[in-house]
């Protein structure tokens, strides 16, 4: 598996893909998909089948302002059926992790559909706390959770600093 950057040919693949992981009330519109993978402020990371040249999974994510400094806010993550349950959306989080880090990040933040137990699980194995619930969040009656995970440096810092502050 070969992890690398979204490149606008894949625009078609990864639209695909949603719509296999996906019902419809909580899929992405292809337009939608190249507005969020294209952004400026886009973080991506497609999984590429090296054998097949199939993409396995993908993952999108912007960073943004927060109140006390950048955030990077995880818009999708998606993995084919196929090719599940073998570390791969793993791999992709801690990408996007890297990634938010480079750029200063001090957060990774995301909603998760409260009734999706899998993905709930997911998130919590890698280290993300639940914060609250915003309700409807997809559409009437379908509440998400949001999540957050501090990232290392940013937490080592803040500790630093606090450190600092009381001597």
């Amino acid at each position: 598996m070969r992890l690398r950057e979204y490149s606008s040919s894949d625009l078609r693949s990864i639209f695909a893909l949603d719509q296999v992981c996906f019902t419809q009330p909580f899929r992405f519109s292809e337009r939608a998909m190249q507005q969020f993978a294209e952004a400026r402020n886009a973080l991506t990371v497609i999984a590429e089948d090296e054998a097949t040249g199939e993409i396995a999974g993908f993952c999108i994510a912007h960073v943004e302002r927060a109140r006390k400094g950048l955030v990077t806010y995880v818009v999708t993550l998606d993995v084919a059926p196929a090719y599940r349950r073998q570390g791969l959306a793993r791999q992709m989080i801690q990408s996007i992790e890297q990634q938010a880090l480079e750029v200063g990040c001090e957060a990774v933040e995301l909603h998760v559909w409260v009734e999706n137990e899998a993905a709930i699980a997911f998130y919590e194995r890698e280290g993300y706390e639940r914060s609250h619930i915003v309700k409807s969040f997809y559409g009437l009656g379908r509440h998400a959770y949001v999540y957050r995970k501090p990232l290392e440096r940013a937490a080592r810092q803040a500790d630093e600093w606090t450190a600092f502050l009381k001597a």
